[in-house]
C-alpha cells in the first residue's frame, strides 16, 4: 500500500526545510526525508540577505531566529595583507524597513528553527536516516521506494517531488539532467572557531587580498569566527592537519590564536555549476542540486531558499489545478530563477578573481584599482546588486512592461486599523493590488483571487486599508497609482489610473486560468 502525498521533498537542509514550511502553511500533505540522523552541527553557510529574512518573516520564524542565529553587519571590506582598507562598501539594497541587507548566521541554529517551524504542521511528515530507490513517474505523479537504516521499506507517491539533495544530487542524475560548468573552480581551507577571550575585533566582513595568501575573515554570530584560506597548487596534496599547521601561524600577528577554540578545519572545493534543466515532468531541482557558486557574494544558501520562495506558491497552485497555464506557471520557475542565478555565479566568479589574484608583480595594480573604486559613489554598486541579485524577468503579458515589473515590492512598516505591521504581513500569500484611494480607482475582483489594499492618507478605518508615508512617496516618485503584487512579493504589473481597467482585466484573465481546471 502506497502512502499518497501532495509533495515529497528529498533533503532537509535549509532549502528543503523552507519548502516544508511553505507547504505546511498551505495545508498540503507533505513528506520530507533526509539521509542524515540530525542537523550537521558545524557552521557551513554564514550569510543571508534581506530577501531571505523576508522569507523567514512570512513563515513566522524570524523573531525567534534573530535572538540566537542572526547578526547584521554593515561593511564589506577588501584589505591588504597588512589589514589596510583598499575598498570598503556598505551594501544598501534592502527594501524593508529595519531589516539590514547583510547578516551573519549560525546555520545549525537556522536549521533548528526551520525544523521547529514545519514540525508544528500535522500535515508535514519528516523521516530521518532515509534514502530512496526505484524512482518512477507518470504524467500525473511520482513514486518512490524509501528505506531507512533499519532496512525498512516504504512505498510513497505524490503529485510532485522536489530534489533538495545537494550538489551531487542522485535525483538529478536519475533524471539525466546535465550540468553546465562555468569553469571557475578553486580549493579553499576553512577554519571555524569559538572565541573565549575578551578582546574586541572588527565587525567588518574582510577579504585579505594578499597575493601570497588570500584570506576571508568572518566575525560571526555569538563567539563564532571563521577564516578561509585559498589553497595554492603546491599545497593541494596536504592533509587538513598539515594545512592547519601552515595556515594558523599566518593569523598570529593579527589575532590571539590561543583564545580561539577550533571546531572545524576542512579543505573544500567550490564550483560554478548550473543545471541545464530544473524540471523533469513532476520532479524539480532546488538549491545545490540546481546550482553551485563561489562564496564571495554569500548567495549559496540564499539562492536555494529563494528557489523555495519562487516555486512554493506555484506548486501549491498546481496541487489544486492542472491545466496548460498551470504547467506554464511551473515552467516559469526555471525561466525566472535560472537566469538570475547565472548572473550571480558570474558576478561571484569575477569578485573571486579579484580576491584570489596571486600575481605578485601585478597585484599592486589591482590594489590601486580597488582604491580608485573606493572613492567612487556606492549607488552604482547597489543598482548592480539590485538588478542582478534581486530582479527577475516576469512575463506579465503586457506589450510594454514597466521597469519595476520583476522587482521586489518594498516592505515598510505600515499603519493599519489594528496597529503597525510589516507590509508583507498584510499581503500574506495572496495576489495583492495596492492602490491609492485618492485616485478614485474603481475595482472589482472577478477572479476571486485578488486582495485589494487601499493606501489612505488618514487613520485606516477598515481591515483592507493602510496608511504609509513611505508608499505614498514611493508611488509618487515612480509616477504610479497602483501595483499588482504576486504571492512571492515580486511586482507583476504597475501603472496609472487610466491604465488600471485594462491591466486588471489581463491580470484577472491570467489568475483565473491558473486557478481553473
Amino acid at each position: 500500500m502506497e502512502e499518497v502525498y501532495d509533495v515529497i521533498i528529498a533533503g532537509c537542509g535549509p532549502t528543503g526545510a523552507t519548502f516544508a514550511n511553505y507547504f505546511g502553511k498551505h495545508n498540503l500533505k507533505v513528506l520530507i526525508f533526509d539521509r542524515e540522523e540530525d542537523i550537521i552541527e558545524y557552521p557551513r553557510a554564514v550569510h543571508i540577505d534581506e530577501d531571505v529574512i523576508r522569507i523567514f518573516q512570512e513563515l513566522g520564524l524570524y523573531e525567534e531566529m534573530k535572538k540566537d542565529a542572526i547578526k547584521p553587519f554593515e561593511n564589506y571590506s577588501l584589505v591588504s595583507k597588512k589589514d589596510k582598507v583598499l575598498f570598503q562598501f556598505q551594501p544598501d539594497s534592502s527594501v524593508s524597513e529595519d531589516i539590514p541587507d547583510c547578516n551573519w548566521i549560525l546555520q545549525p541554529e537556522i536549521e533548528k528553527h526551520l525544523r521547529n517551524g514545519f514540525s508544528k504542521y500535522p500535515n508535514v511528515t519528516f523521516l530521518k536516516e532515509t534514502t530512496w530507490t526505484d524512482l518512477n513517474q507518470t504524467d500525473d505523479e511520482v513514486s518512490l521506494t524509501l528505506f531507512n537504516t533499519r532496512s525498512e521499506e516504504t512505498k510513497v507517491k505524490a503529485k510532485f517531488l522536489i530534489a533538495c539533495d545537494g550538489g551531487k544530487s542522485p535525483i538529478r542524475k536519475k533524471m539525466n539532467i546535465s550540468v553546465h560548468d562555468f569553469g571557475f573552480k578553486k580549493e579553499w581551507f576553512v577554519i571555524d572557531t569559538n572565541y573565549y577571550g575578551e578582546q574586541l575585533f572588527s565587525e567588518d566582513h574582510k577579504q585579505f587580498c594578499d597575493p601570497n595568501q588570500p584570506i576571508t575573515y568572518v566575525n560571526g554570530v555569538k563567539n563564532h569566527f571563521r577564516w578561509e584560506f585559498m589553497v595554492s597548487e603546491k599545497d593541494n596534496a596536504l592533509s587538513d592537519e598539515m594545512l592547519a599547521e601552515k595556515m594558523i601561524p599566518r593569523l598570529e600577528s593579527l589575532f590571539p590564536i590561543k583564545d580561539f577554540e577550533i571546531i572545524r578545519k576542512k579543505k573544500y572545493v567550490f564550483y560554478t555549476l548550473l543545471a541545464n534543466e530544473w524540471r523533469s515532468k513532476n520532479v524539480f531541482l532546488a538549491g545545490d542540486a540546481a546550482h553551485q557558486m563561489p562564496p564571495f557574494l554569500g548567495q549559496g544558501m540564499c539562492s536555494g531558499i529563494k528557489d523555495a520562495k519562487n516555486l512554493s506558491w506555484k506548486i501549491v497552485n498546481a496541487c489544486h489545478t492542472q491545466n496548460e497555464t498551470t504547467h506554464q506557471l511551473l515552467d516559469s520557475y526555471y525561466t525566472e530563477r535560472a537566469p538570475q542565478v547565472k548572473k550571480i555565479i558570474k558576478l561571484a566568479a569575477i569578485l573571486g578573481g579579484f580576491i584570489q589574484y596571486s600575481n605578485p608583480l601585478l597585484s599592486p595594480f589591482r590594489n590601486g584599482l580597488l582604491k580608485v573604486f573606493n572613492i567612487l559613489p556606492s549607488k552604482p554598486i547597489d543598482a548592480l546588486i539590485n538588478k542582478h541579485l534581486y530582479g527577475i524577468d516576469i512575463d506579465n503579458f503586457s506589450r510594454f512592461k514597466h521597469p519595476l515589473v520583476g522587482k521586489r515590492i518594498p516592505q515598510p512598516i505600515v499603519n493599519t486599523k489594528e496597529g503597525q505591521v510589516y507590509f508583507d504581513t498584510m499581503c500574506n500569500f495572496n495576489w495583492v493590488v495596492l492602490l491609492r484611494s485618492r485616485d478614485k480607482i474603481i475595482h472589482n475582483d472577478s477572479s476571486g483571487q485578488l486582495k485589494f489594499i487601499s493606501l489612505v492618507k488618514d487613520q485606516p478605518k477598515s481591515s483592507n486599508e493602510i496608511q504609509s508615508d513611505f508608499f505614498d512617496q514611493w508611488m509618487s516618485a515612480q509616477k504610479v497609482d497602483f501595483v499588482i503584487i504576486r504571492p512571492d512579493k515580486f511586482i507583476f504589473n504597475i501603472g496609472k489610473t487610466k491604465e488600471f481597467e485594462d491591466v486588471l482585466k489581463k491580470a484577472h484573465f491570467y489568475i483565473k486560468k491558473i486557478h481553473s481546471n
